[in-house]
């Protein structure tokens, strides 16, 4: 309940703050230049079933890459971190790729991919995986040695060893990452759905949706605003997800709850 109060609280400082900006900018320019949030409101009221199915196949979007990105993310920050070997040779390639912003990629992704679903996939997907290689790769490395000798002792193998040390271990950082990069997810989703998706109608992607009523201030609002909306949903749901996962990292932690 106190969560929930206090993201309320964020979102009447937010229209508070949105209102103030929008009015001072009709005073000193004459004209209204940023629409008011009762004006998004209705105008997300009159687009409402464009608006639920765009938001919807949005957040399906977002979700796939982002499991696709732990799928395939996690297993190689994992083998990078804990492998020393693995580590010498392979990290300074990753250490390369990651700060490559796949926008940068786009005419060979249109040649690799086309036009179709998959290309807007991979865009999220880039942007998500590398986060999620670099901090399990990061957690990994400082496991303590105690807890490794003492599984080891114990006559683990080698998979026992990676199921019962080192995924609990690097898990929590994984997660925090994960939920850091949502803001970066979500760039990248809006993009994937304007540059690459010029065919889609609006009702197929959030950022297509916003491109297509551009010329409505009110109406585009009102979409970067759903958009807004998912990236808090999937952060929210993230952090459920790290308090559940990882429920002794929050045990005498002010604020952690259960």
């Amino acid at each position: 309940m106190k969560q929930a109060l206090a993201y309320l609280l964020a979102v009447l400082g937010v229209v508070a703050a949105w209102s103030a900006i929008s009015y001072g900018l009709f005073w000193t320019k004459g004209r209204v230049i940023l629409p008011y949030p009762w004006q998004a409101a209705q105008a997300a009221g009159e687009f409402l079933p464009t608006l639920a199915l765009a938001f919807g196949t949005s957040a399906l979007r977002f979700l796939v890459a982002l499991v696709i990105s732990f799928f395939l993310g996690l297993p190689l920050g994992l083998a990078l971190g804990f492998e020393p070997r693995l580590d010498r040779y392979f990290s300074p390639l990753v250490y390369l790729l990651y700060p490559m912003p796949p926008v940068a990629l786009l005419p060979f992704l249109y040649l690799a991919f086309g036009l179709g679903e998959v290309v807007r996939l991979v865009v999220v997907v880039m942007a998500l995986f590398f986060q999620v290689v670099v901090a399990a790769q990061g957690a990994a490395k400082f496991i303590p040695a105690s807890h490794i000798l003492a599984v080891r002792s114990a006559g683990a193998s080698r998979w026992q060893l990676y199921w019962h040390v080192v995924v609990p271990a690097t898990i929590p950082s994984v997660l925090t990452a994960a939920r850091v990069s949502v803001g970066l997810g979500i760039t990248m989703l809006y993009i994937a759905e304007t540059k690459l998706g010029i065919i889609l109608p609006p009702h197929q992607a959030l950022g297509r949706f916003i491109e297509f009523y551009t010329f409505r201030g009110d109406t585009a609002l009102a979409g970067a605003v759903a958009l807004a909306l998912l990236g808090l949903l999937f952060y929210v749901v993230l952090e459920v997800l790290e308090r559940r996962l990882c429920r002794w990292k929050y045990v005498g932690v002010r604020g952690g709850g259960s």
